[in-house]
């Protein structure tokens, strides 16, 4: 159960953004594991998580995970889930990330000639908006969570990110 994550490389790229067929698959899930213990499992706790990564998991849970239509107070509500959330908190680092890979001799960025890299500026205001995606999806999942019997306390994920403002150009 240690490698295993309630995301898979092909639901990523289903539920995020378009991405391209070329992704490596391994960066994907090395940021999938980041992503679970920096967004996921503080959200929602650890023994929550554990029983999301459950071969059978109850109808409630399935919801929690994948998404879905509850009622509450009579009234009907959407929870996005927790693979679509953690999917864009997964696009978000790749978006930063941008094609950087760790050689023995430090961060390099392939160029090619059919494609151009985007300046900072664009990079972060792009992280910017997936990350308030990701947020709000993470939100109506516990929202959701909010309803299941023992889980009141779950608070909002919101502002948790350290904002940095360029001057200039």
């Amino acid at each position: 159960m240690a490698n295993k994550h309630i995301l898979t490389v092909e639901e990523f790229k289903e539920l995020a953004r378009p991405t391209s067929k070329h992704v490596d698959d391994d960066e994907v899930i090395a940021f999938v594991r980041e992503c679970e213990d920096i967004h996921i499992i503080p959200a929602v706790g650890l023994e929550k998580y554990q029983a999301l990564l459950e071969e059978s998991i109850s109808e409630p849970d399935k919801i929690l995970l994948e998404g879905g239509i509850y009622e509450k107070d009579g009234k009907k509500e959407k929870c996005a889930g927790l693979k679509t959330a953690l999917a864009y908190f997964v696009y978000a680092k790749m978006a930063m990330a941008d094609g950087s890979i760790m050689t023995r001799s430090g961060m390099v960025q392939h160029n090619d000639s059919y494609a151009e890299r985007t300046d900072d500026k664009n990079r972060v205001r792009r992280y910017d908006d997936v990350m308030n995606v990701a947020e709000e999806y993470l939100n109506t999942a516990l929202l959701y969570l909010r309803t299941l019997e023992g889980y009141e306390e779950t608070k909002p994920v919101r502002g948790t990110r350290l904002k940095i403002h360029s001057i200039g150009d």
